[in-house]
């Protein structure tokens, strides 16, 4: 064990694995699916500046890729994942601990310079939005009490990668906030909230002596009620929106992603075993991936 809560510091360590895993990529269908969804509504109605789309997805993909930087950093400072980290540079493909925060300031920085541009072709609101997500990232894991350890993880994630993502790949096409695109977003708010939930699942033993995720407070066997309630809810929620005709009737082929929702909740059934869990956050990764771009494709066949 390093006991990095103690000696980080004193030592300099380096991310065992590479700059890429650093990102997490599996991750990154938060921002992208739901920014590809929410332009697709707005192309139903009207056209779309795809200049705009790919300036959003950089932004917004820096924005993410800070925030799991930080949650990394922050989590070795506190005596977490110290398996991730090694005092031999020979034994490691990533960066050193002490140069993350300073590149995950140079990506927000990044985000808000190209956020400006974003305003400036469309609408300013996008600018205290685009602030406040960068506060709310960065206090996700930073601070002495992260949002992450008082149980509003999944939370922050709702608002924020599914919510305000979706709305803003709508807005910046030129559009007001309406009912139709709440109600398109609130899959991805469900999904991404799922998968933030899974995380904390996996990980309860861990944290328990550490910080109090929604997993924790609500212990195992609800948590994964909830779980469950999260993803079922959000397939319910475009099957809704389809039969409404606020989505196109091609919306449905989000059902292809059922397979994987089974195999996540196949991985928290009473009496898994361990590397079933641990499997699980790659099943939840998977699947908001899955059901991700299919909804978008779902939409942008309803454009064309």
């Amino acid at each position: 064990m390093l006991n990095s809560a103690v000696n980080y510091h004193k030592e300099k360590y380096y991310y065992r694995a590479s700059w890429l895993q650093l990102f997490r990529p599996l991750t990154l269908t938060g921002t992208i699916s739901p920014i590809l969804v929410g332009t697709g509504i707005a192309a139903l109605t009207s056209s779309v500046r795809f200049d705009v789309l790919i300036a959003l997805l950089i932004a917004t993909l820096f924005i993410q890729i800070a925030t799991n930087m930080f949650n990394d950093y922050y989590d070795f400072r506190n005596g977490q994942d110290e398996e991730k980290w090694t005092d031999d540079p020979s034994k490691a493909l990533g960066p050193s601990h002490s140069i993350i925060p300073y590149v995950a300031c140079f990506m927000l920085a990044a985000a808000m310079s190209i956020g400006i541009w974003i305003a400036f072709q469309s609408n300013f609101w996008i600018i205290p939005v685009g602030i406040f997500g960068i506060i709310f990232g960065y206090l996700y894991s930073a601070g002495p009490r992260p949002l992450c350890s008082i149980g509003l993880g999944e939370t922050v994630a709702f608002v924020f990668l599914g919510l305000v993502t979706t709305i803003l790949g709508y807005v910046v096409q030129g559009n007001a906030i309406d009912f139709q695109i709440i109600a398109v977003a609130f899959p991805f708010a469900l999904l991404i909230a799922s998968m933030i939930l899974t995380n904390n699942i996996r990980d309860i033993k861990k944290d328990h002596t550490f910080r109090n995720t929604l997993a924790t407070i609500l212990g195992h066997r609800r948590a994964v009620i909830l779980l469950t309630s999260l993803f079922t809810l959000a397939y319910l929620t475009v099957i809704s929106l389809t039969l409404t005709r606020i989505t196109p009737y091609s919306s449905l082929i989000i059902l292809l992603a059922l397979p994987w929702a089974i195999k996540l909740r196949w991985s928290f059934r009473q009496n898994a075993k361990r590397a079933e869990e641990i499997k699980g956050m790659k099943w939840a990764a998977l699947h908001h991936w899955v059901f991700g771009l299919l909804f978008a494709a779902g939409i942008w066949i309803g454009v064309f």
